[in-house]
């Protein structure tokens, strides 16, 4: 999003947009005049003048649409296109595939196939339409260490024998693999240089694997309360919703899993907190109930679909000293504005992650 700083204003509008905390176009158009006269200390006039200037610089550059649409509007041009995960089953438990125009989540424990559903769905986007794809590319961002090549191309093998159109397709060169070790470069990545990535090349799906990690490495100093941090968090979400909205493009993050504290853990909790708590908690709850998603309510409130990922209780064998790999796991659709909650197994093997039939 484009900096206020970066655009001419009249002198005085100018001084008090800096001695605001306005930053980005952004942060301007999610107030009402009203409330901006009252911050920046201008005139209902001066307000106007302002807001009519921004969207002035709106048109010129094309950056997002002004007004912003609301969900009807949006379902009545019929924009949003689904990405299949390659797997009738699993597409019709989570609403008919990834949706685009949104930000989805994929969570759940370690070891639980998030990283081998993001790598199938890098597969299938290269599909034609009429095959479940979106006919392009896909940049894989990873936050815990380099693509899992070899993983991919042990897919890349089976995708090309099950769809013909795929074999004189290079399935890798259509991957475009960025590394972001820290949060700087994150910000560097989203805010810079993947739109022009996207803009320059066939890119159909955004995936960050995973959302997380970079917030839990942070230095204590960069995030001194939660507040910056759930402002970092905003930020974020801000930032690829309108990379997906300008694109067109579903945006799939990978999201761990934090434990689950009892509210009983706690001293001075009145009723209401106890009330408020339990309902957020019974929502999210991961597996047999131990766990959360990270990044908290800030995070869930940014997020259009969440899909969860568990496998059952693990219990070593006497017999091998297995852990039963192989059990089915749970795939569940949490929340999502196209489809309601539904649940169902699925397995992993060489080829992917398909879905069991009930």
């Amino acid at each position: 999003m484009e900096k206020l700083h970066s655009m001419l204003f009249r002198p005085k509008i100018a001084e008090a947009l800096r001695c605001s905390n306005f930053e980005t176009v952004a942060d301007i158009l999610h107030h009402n005049k009203n409330d901006l006269a009252k911050r920046l200390k201008l005139s209902g006039k001066e307000v106007s003048e302002l807001v009519n200037t921004i969207m002035q610089e709106i048109k010129m550059s094309r950056l997002i649409s002004y007004p912003p649409k609301n969900a009807l509007m949006l379902l009545k041009e019929g924009t949003h296109r689904m990405l299949s995960t390659g797997d009738n089953q699993i597409d019709k438990i989570i609403g008919g595939g990834i949706l685009s125009r949104a930000i989805t989540e994929i969570v759940g424990e370690s070891s639980v196939g998030k990283t081998q559903l993001c790598l199938q769905l890098c597969l299938t986007v290269q599909l034609p339409e009429e095959l479940g794809g979106l006919n392009g590319g896909a940049v894989y961002i990873s936050t815990e260490g380099n693509f899992h090549l070899k993983r991919y191309y042990q897919m890349v093998s089976s995708f090309q024998q099950k769809y013909s159109s795929l074999r004189d397709i290079d399935l890798a060169k259509n991957v475009h693999c960025v590394t972001v070790p820290d949060l700087e470069t994150q910000r560097n990545v989203l805010r810079h240089q993947l739109p022009v990535l996207l803009s320059r090349n066939n890119i159909r799906l955004v995936i960050i694997d995973s959302v997380t990690a970079n917030f839990r490495t942070f230095e204590t100093s960069e995030f001194p309360n939660f507040r910056q941090r759930a402002s970092e968090i905003c930020q974020l979400g801000i930032q690829l919703k309108e990379i997906s909205d300008r694109f067109n493009a579903p945006i799939v993050c990978v999201n761990q899993v934090s434990d689950n504290f009892a509210i009983e853990d706690f001293e001075e909790c009145d009723d209401d907190a106890h009330y408020e708590y339990n309902c957020y908690q019974r929502q999210l709850l991961i597996g047999n109930g131990t766990k959360i998603p990270a990044l908290g309510l800030t995070w869930s409130n940014i997020i259009n679909i969440r899909i969860m990922l568990s496998r059952p209780k693990r219990i070593l064998t006497e017999e091998d000293g297995s852990a039963g790999d192989n059990d089915p796991r749970t795939i569940a659709l949490l929340m999502a504005p196209h489809a309601q909650r539904r649940f169902g197994e699925y397995y992993i093997d060489r080829h992917g992650i398909h879905g069991l039939v009930n």
